[in-house]
C-alpha cells in the first residue's frame, strides 16, 4: 500500500512496542524501525561501518549505537559520531491511526557522493577495511574508475614526497600492477586488485611544502648537465629541483621520462636493478594519468630513484659495473635500431651464454646477438621464455628462488617499456641489466637446457574435453597444491588448443582471493603482458605453467575472498546476517 507521496505501509504500531525495534523489507532494502522516546524512527538497518544489523543496537537519548563495534548515529538525521564520513541513511515516517508508513523511494542516500571522503579517510589511516568498503561502494554505484584511480595516484605522490625514500617505488609498482590486472578482469572480479592498488597508495600525505622551480635564467641543456651531476653525487634533492624546473619551463615534458631512464640505466645503478622497473612504472603512470595527476610522483620519486645512495660496489658487482662501462662505445654503435625485428639467430647459444654463470660470457652472449643485428625485442622474448621455462622447472623441495626468476622475467619485460618510452639505445642498455639479473641468479639449481629440448606440451590423463571443465580441474589442482598435476594439465590444456587467456583469468582470481598480492601481483601482471606479446610462441604454455606453479607454492593464506565478499555485500546494502 502506498499513497501519492511515496509512503509505504510497513507495520502496525503494535508491532513495535516502546523501546523495541524490528526490521522490515522496503523496496529490497532492510529498514530498521525503532519506537524510541515516544517516536517512530526509520533508518537503514545496515551499520555504515561493517554492515551489522542496527536493530540489535541500543537507542539512547536519540542516539543509536551499533552493538558490534560501538559506532553511534543520530537517529533523526543519521549523522555519525564515530567515523569521518559514515553517516546513516534515515527515512521519513508517518503514523496514521495504528499504521506505520515509511518513504524510501526518492530519498537521497547519504552515501552518494561520500565515497571520495571515505576513500581519502582510508588512504590517510591506511585502513584496509575502509579502503575495501570505499572501492566496493564506488564500483557498485558505477562511479568512474578513472576518478578513483586519479585520487590514488595523486595521494601516492604526496605520500612518497612526505614519507618515503626510493622504496616508494615498490608502492608505485603495486599500484600499477593492481590497475593493470584489474583492467584485464571482469568488473565483478576487479575489487581485490583495486584494493591492493589502494593499499599501496595509502599513508600520511601532504606534510611537505611544494617544491618551487629554479629562478631564470635556466636552460634545458644546463638542467640535463645538473641532473647528471646530482645523480652521480646521489643528491636526489638536486635532481628533483632540476626536474621540477624542467617541468615549469615548458616544452620538455616528453624529454623528462627518457632522462630518467638514461640515468636509471647508468652502469653505477647495476646495484639497484629495480630502478629500471620503477622508472618504467613511473612512465606507465604518466602515460596513463597525465602530468596534472602524476607530476609530483614523476619528479619526486623519479629523483629519489636516480639520485639514491648506492654504496661502494664490491666483488662481482664491481666487475659488472666496470665491464658495462667498458662496453659503452660498443653499445653506442649497436644502439641503432635494425630494420627487421625478425632476424633468425641461435637461441640455444644465447641461452647457454646467458645462463653460464660467468659474467663475461653472460654479457658476451648479449653483445654477440646485437652484433648479428638481432632486435632487442627478440632478445627480450628469448629472456622471458627462458624465465618461464625456469619457473616451470624450478624444484620446490627447498628455497627454490621463485622471486629471483620472477625478477628475471620482469626485467626482461621492462626492455619493451624502455624501448617504448626511452628509445633503442636505452633498450640495449636495459638488456644488460636484465642479463646481470640472470648472472646474479647463478646459484639457482635450474640448469639450462637447449631450446630444442623444451617440452612444449605433455599429455595429461583425464583432462576434461570441455575447456571450462578443464579450467575448473586445473584450479582445483592449484588450490590443492598438486604441482606435478598442475604442470601436466596446463600443458594438455594448451595442446588441446584451449584459450590460454581464459585460463590465466581463472588462475588470477584463484591467486588473488588467497594472497595479499603484494609480491605475486607483479609476476601476474608481467605474465598477462607477455602472454599477449608471445601469443604465437610455441612455448607460450610455459608462461602459464610457470605462474601456476609459482603461485601454488608461495602464496599466502590471507583470505582476500572473505574480505571481498564482505565488502561486496556491504556495497549491496546487505546486513551482516543476510548471508545466513
Amino acid at each position: 500500500m502506498s499513497d501519492s507521496n511515496g509512503f509505504v505501509e510497513v507495520a502496525k504500531l503494535d508491532d513495535v512496542p516502546p523501546g523495541k525495534a524490528i526490521a522490515v523489507r522496503v523496496e529490497s532494502r532492510s529498514v530498521a524501525l525503532f519506537n524510541h522516546m515516544d517516536q517512530i524512527f526509520a533508518t537503514d538497518n545496515q551499520c555504515p561501518h561493517m554492515g551489522y544489523p542496527l536493530i540489535r543496537g541500543q537507542a539512547r537519548n536519540g542516539v543509536l549505537q551499533c552493538d558490534w563495534h560501538g559506532w553511534s548515529y543520530a537517529m533523526d538525521g543519521g549523522g555519525c559520531f564515530t567515523g569521518g564520513c559514515d553517516d546513516l541513511d534515515t527515512f521519513p515516517v508517518q503514523v496514521e491511526d495504528d499504521r506505520i508508513f515509511v518513504k524510501v523511494s526518492g530519498v537521497q542516500s547519504k552515501r552518494v557522493g561520500a565515497h571520495y571522503l571515505l576513500l581519502k579517510e582510508g588512504l590517510l589511516k591506511q585502513d584496509r577495511w575502509v579502503l575495501s568498503k570505499a572501492v566496493a561502494i564506488m564500483l557498485a554505484q558505477g562511479v568512474s574508475e578513472r576518478e578513483a584511480l586519479n585520487l590514488l595516484v595523486e595521494h601516492l605522490g604526496k605520500h612518497i614526497a612526505s614519507d618515503e625514500g626510493p622504496v616508494g617505488g615498490f608502492r608505485l609498482q603495486r599500484l600499477i600492477n593492481g590497475v593493470n590486472v584489474a583492467a584485464r578482469l571482469e568488473p565483478d572480479d576487479r575489487l581485490i586488485p583495486f584494493m591492493n592498488a589502494a593499499g599501496a597508495a595509502s599513508g600520511r600525505a601532504g606534510d611537505r611544502p611544494e617544491r618551487q622551480p629554479l629562478p631564470e635564467p635556466i636552460s634545458w641543456e644546463r638542467l640535463v648537465e645538473w641532473t647528471e651531476m646530482f645523480s652521480n653525487d646521489a643528491n636526489w634533492e638536486g635532481v628533483e629541483k632540476c626536474l621540477v624546473s624542467a617541468r615549469a619551463m615548458g616544452g620538455h615534458d616528453d624529454d623528462i621520462v627518457p632522462l630518467l631512464f638514461t640515468h636509471a640505466l647508468n652502469p653505477h645503478h647495476l646495484s639497484v636493478l629495480r630502478n629500471l622497473t620503477h622508472v618504467s612504472n613511473i612512465a606507465e603512470a604518466l602515460d596513463e594519468f597525465g602530468w596534472e595527476v602524476a607530476e609530483q610522483l614523476v619528479c619526486n620519486l623519479g629523483a629519489k630513484l636516480i639520485g639514491r645512495f648506492r654504496g661502494t660496489p664490491q666483488g662481482a658487482l664491481r666487475d659488472g659495473i666496470e665491464l658495462l662501462q667498458s662496453l659503452q662505445p660498443t653499445l653506442d654503435r649497436l644502439g641503432v635500431e635494425p630494420e627487421s625485428s625478425n632476424k633468425s639467430f641461435d637461441i640455444d647459444a644465447f641461452a647457454e651464454g646467458l645462463l653460464s654463470g660467468e659474467l663475461n660470457q653472460t654479457f658476451i652472449a648479449v653483445t654477440n646477438a646485437l652484433e648479428q643485428g638481432v632486435h632487442v625485442l627478440q632478445l627480450a622474448d628469448a629472456m622471458v621464455m627462458l624465465t618461464a621455462d625456469r619457473l616451470a622447472r624450478t624444484p620446490v623441495s627447498f628455497d627454490p628462488g621463485w622471486w629471483n626468476i620472477s625478477n628475471e622475467m620482469e626485467l626482461a619485460s621492462k626492455v619493451r617499456n624502455t624501448l617504448h618510452y626511452a628509445g633503442y639505445r636505452n633498450a640495449v642498455q636495459a638488456l644488460y641489466f636484465a642479463a646481470y639479473q640472470f648472472f646474479s641468479d647463478r646459484w639457482l639449481s635450474v640448469p639450462p637446457r637447449k631450446y630444442s629440448e623444451i617440452d612444449f606440451g605433455a599429455a595429461a590423463k583425464d583432462l576434461p574435453d570441455d575447456p571450462a571443465d578443464a579450467r575448473k580441474r586445473i584450479i582445483e589442482q592449484i588450490e590443492s597444491i598438486l604441482l606435478p598435476e598442475v604442470t601436466a594439465s596446463i600443458n594438455a590444456y594448451f595442446r588441446a588448443g584451449f584459450d590460454g587467456r581464459e585460463l590465466l583469468d581463472d588462475i588470477a582470481i584463484s591467486l588473488l582471493k588467497h594472497d595479499s598480492g603484494e609480491n605475486l601481483l607483479a609476476t601476474l601482471d608481467i605474465v598477462y603482458q607477455e602472454l599477449e606479446h608471445c601469443s604465437s610462441h610455441p612455448a607460450v604454455n610455459l608462461l602459464v605453467v610457470g605462474i601456476a606453479r609459482f603461485t601454488t607454492h608461495v602464496r599466502k593464506q590471507d583470505d582476500n575472498e572473505s574480505a571481498t565478499r564482505t565488502a561486496k555485500r556491504f556495497a549491496r546494502r546487505e546486513t551482516a546476517v543476510d548471508l545466513y
